[in-house]
């Protein structure tokens, strides 16, 4: 598990060797908190993903993608695609076992405020599995909060 739990006293990140905050250039009798360069709030989408297989209601959906009735030439759902088809064919030990999880990733900012305000954008990424049947993975208890990307700019 790639989750640290003393990353809150992490000067220098871990992957590129960047610092983590920004100077403190004040000169102050108290000393200002650090200030990060950016931040990301993590919602562990791991627990999410095996309530789905412990619960009986969806653990047997999560299986739909392999056990479907295929229509010829109809694209009903996202399994029927060319690509799902390429990437069964390319990784073939990934799609022989129909319980592995494959997720769709959505993310797109908004201005929580006016525009005419202090400019500030708000990133959430949203996980959807796609092992369910469509009428399911496209609902909202599916859709899984991941990701809280908050700041000034969009995050690139």
């Amino acid at each position: 598990m790639l989750y640290y739990k003393d990353d809150a006293v992490e000067v220098i990140c871990r992957t590129c060797n960047a610092p983590r905050f920004k100077p403190n250039s004040r000169k102050q009798h108290r000393p200002k908190k650090d200030v990060s360069y950016s931040r990301l709030f993590y919602l562990p989408i791991i627990p999410r993903l095996q309530r789905l297989y412990a619960s009986m209601s969806s653990a047997g959906h999560m299986r739909w993608h392999k056990e479907k009735i295929v229509k010829s030439d109809v694209l009903s759902h996202p399994s029927d695609a060319e690509a799902w088809k390429y990437f069964d064919r390319v990784y073939t030990s990934f799609a022989a076992e129909p319980c592995n999880i494959r997720l769709r990733l959505c993310t797109d900012g908004f201005t929580p405020y006016s525009q005419t305000t202090t400019p500030y954008s708000c990133w959430p990424v949203i996980l959807t599995p796609y092992n369910l049947p469509l009428e399911m993975c496209m609902t909202t208890p599916f859709m899984f909060l991941t990701l809280i990307i908050p700041g000034p700019h969009n995050p690139k």
